[in-house]
């Protein structure tokens, strides 16, 4: 990818890259049938912050603008998304809160890291472009301070 200038895409990439690291981890165990319980906390902890925040940001600040700008098909796929991956998202943090470490959580995990995958590549690939030619530095600077 070539190089981020603006703020706010270089902090999604950040949190993207942190939830390819953590998912892969998750899709190694779970692949390997050991439902590791202190992994599978933190990936629900993490998915919880991601869903509640990252999600929320780009859908109330992020979507609209690439609409705006002729990019909606983008921002429609990726809110449709969205939408999928919450879904499965409350299912696998209500698991794991109950302990269910075993089989519906393996299903779940396995899923989901096939998902957010797929996700952050179509966000990276498509999604950060867009924003580095659409935001202008005064904008970023604002959506930079609404990220936190």
């Amino acid at each position: 990818m070539e190089m981020l200038t603006r703020q706010v895409s270089r902090r999604l990439h950040e949190e993207h890259q942190a939830t390819l690291a953590l998912w892969a981890r998750v899709e190694a165990a779970l692949a390997g049938r050991k439902a590791d319980a202190a992994l599978m906390r933190a990936a629900a902890g993490s998915l919880a912050e991601e869903i509640e925040r990252h999600f929320a940001f780009e859908e109330r600040e992020l979507f609209p603008r690439l609409e705006a700008a002729g990019e909606g098909d983008i921002a429609a796929l990726l809110g449709e998304e969205h939408v999928a991956i919450r879904a499965a998202a409350r299912q696998f943090i209500e698991r794991v809160q109950h302990g269910s470490f075993e089989n519906e959580v393996r299903g779940l995990g396995l899923e989901l890291a096939e998902r957010l995958v797929s996700h952050v590549q179509k966000e990276e690939m498509s999604m950060l472009p867009a924003l580095e030619d659409l935001l202008d530095e005064e904008t970023d600077a604002a959506l930079a301070v609404a990220m936190t």
